[in-house]
């Protein structure tokens, strides 16, 4: 029960913390961006984490923090703002971003 309970207190808190950085940096993609590549660090640091602590961090604060969904809203966004060749842009620096950042963390992690 205590798992479910700081889950779910992770995620409100991560959402939060989402939101929070959509209005510091403003702009359709910026917010979303930065969490996203922040979001796949911090999981890259926790390679070789298991229980608990995996599933209230890594899914419940970490999966809050980075939504696959304001990341499609965001690209679709962009894309009727500046054209297609920005969406694409925002997509590849996204993903190349969080790939990179991602195993950074894992190599901290060692």
């Amino acid at each position: 029960m205590t798992t479910v309970l700081l889950f779910a207190l992770a995620a409100g808190a991560a959402t939060a913390l989402r939101l929070a950085a959509v209005h510091i940096w403003p702009g359709v993609e910026r917010g979303t961006l930065v969490v996203n590549v922040a979001g796949s660090f911090a999981l890259g640091l926790m390679a070789g984490w298991t229980g608990p602590g995996l599933t209230i961090i890594g899914a419940g604060g970490l999966g809050a923090l980075t939504t696959f969904s304001a990341f499609v809203a965001d690209t679709s966004a962009l894309a009727d703002e500046r054209g297609i060749p920005a969406g694409g842009v925002y997509v590849a620096l996204t993903l190349v971003g969080g790939m990179v950042a991602a195993l950074g963390g894992i190599a901290l992690a060692g």
